[in-house]
């Protein structure tokens, strides 16, 4: 568990949108200033959410938030592609009302918060919680360096990839 968890919270796909949010923004019709200022808020979702874990976490349950969140995300993610792929399609073109790109946002938002009130900050806690003290040094550094590998890999591949789909 203390490995996968990490590992499961990677595949959440996280990191694709905070790292890349400007330029989904941009992509989905936002202007230069207007696609830094949703990942402004998103980034501010995604704080204002971590809050919410950590004041229920004791209280609700770390599996509840856990499954919560999980089901939040897909849910999101689902509604997100559906709603790229129904405008953009195959083709990568399209016109984007601004109404539409701003439910578009919504759901990135409502993905970032489920993230941020479960997989977020609990994929921190609960492996720190599994063993005792002496032997967290030890794990975390394994558990750190298997994290970055699978950060670095996923940046690394969408970055290729992504010009191949276009």
């Amino acid at each position: 568990m203390s490995f996968l968890i990490p590992k499961f919270q990677q595949l959440t796909g996280i990191n694709m949108v905070m790292f890349y949010a400007p330029v989904l923004f941009k992509t989905i019709g936002f202007g230069d200033d207007a696609s830094l200022m949703a990942a402004i808020i998103t980034g501010m979702v995604n704080a204002f959410a971590t809050v919410v874990s950590i004041l229920t976490v004791d209280r609700i349950g770390r599996r509840v938030l856990f499954l919560e969140g999980g089901v939040q995300m897909i849910i999101a993610q689902v509604v997100v592609g559906t709603l790229i792929g129904i405008k953009f399609g195959t083709s990568g073109q399209g016109d984007v009302s601004k109404p539409y790109a701003i439910f578009v946002v919504l759901f990135i938002c409502v993905f970032v918060s489920g993230f941020a009130w479960s997989w977020g900050p609990l994929g921190w806690l609960v492996p720190s919680e599994i063993f005792h003290l002496e032997i967290n040094r030890n794990k975390y550094k394994y558990k750190y360096k298997y994290k970055y590998i699978y950060i670095y890999l996923f940046i690394y591949l969408y970055i290729y990839v992504l010009p191949k789909l276009s």
